[in-house]
């Protein structure tokens, strides 16, 4: 059982290391050793072992051996799985979404986009996009979705970062993420399925023809 201190330890730690790994400070394949981590993160072993654990279901870290921990390498069978998956779940949010959408939900949604357009950041940049797909996908009010959904968009994103695809596809991403809003707000349904579908395979089709 976690208590609240170290749950809420944890938690920071998470998003701590994260952050490292996708601003590449963190390397695929770079050893994580926790009695390093530990020191550099002022936190205790066993919050920073539940940190890591949540970071290997996100994709991020990869367990070796029984105690240690490493940087994830992106391979293709891995970022084809990702966005498979974010195919058949993210259309199905989105479709859930679509009759509750407000005036808010576009105004997130258009505020992240025109903050990308000034960002250069790789992590920022993964950031503000996860910011733009939850304000359309959250008024479907599926907790568990919106979870799984996350989640692979982190595993997502550090393909991209790794790969650099998110930067080389930076105005075609914005062009499409632009055209989906649209037909959103037009309560367009089969428009912005379409929209964000072709999104998503232009956007596996860059990492597949960008080098990790």
């Amino acid at each position: 059982m976690i208590l609240d201190t170290e749950k809420t330890r944890s938690e920071a730690a998470t998003d701590k290391i994260r952050t490292l790994i996708l601003s590449g400070t963190y390397r695929p394949g770079q050893p994580l050793r926790q009695e390093a981590l530990s020191g550099h993160l002022s936190i205790s072993r066993t919050p920073l072992r539940h940190a890591l654990q949540s970071l290997a279901e996100e994709g991020l870290v990869e367990a070796v051996g029984f105690k240690g921990a490493r940087v994830a390498q992106p391979d293709p069978q891995m970022v084809r799985d990702l966005f498979d998956m974010r195919l058949l779940l993210e259309p199905l949010a989105l479709k859930s979404a679509l009759e509750h959408h407000t005036k808010l939900d576009f105004a997130k949604a258009e505020m992240a986009l025109d903050a990308a357009d000034a960002e250069h950041d790789l992590y920022k940049l993964s950031q503000l996009n996860w910011e733009f797909h939850h304000a359309l996908y959250r008024p479907s009010g599926r907790r568990t979705l919106m979870r799984t959904i996350e989640h692979l968009n982190r595993a997502s994103a550090f393909a991209e970062t790794i790969a650099k695809s998110i930067v080389v596809r930076s105005e075609k991403s914005a062009a499409e993420h632009r055209e989906l809003l649209q037909a959103c707000r037009n309560a367009d349904a089969d428009g912005a399925i379409d929209r964000l579908t072709e999104h998503l395979q232009l956007a596996y089709r860059d990492i597949q023809n960008t080098e990790y």
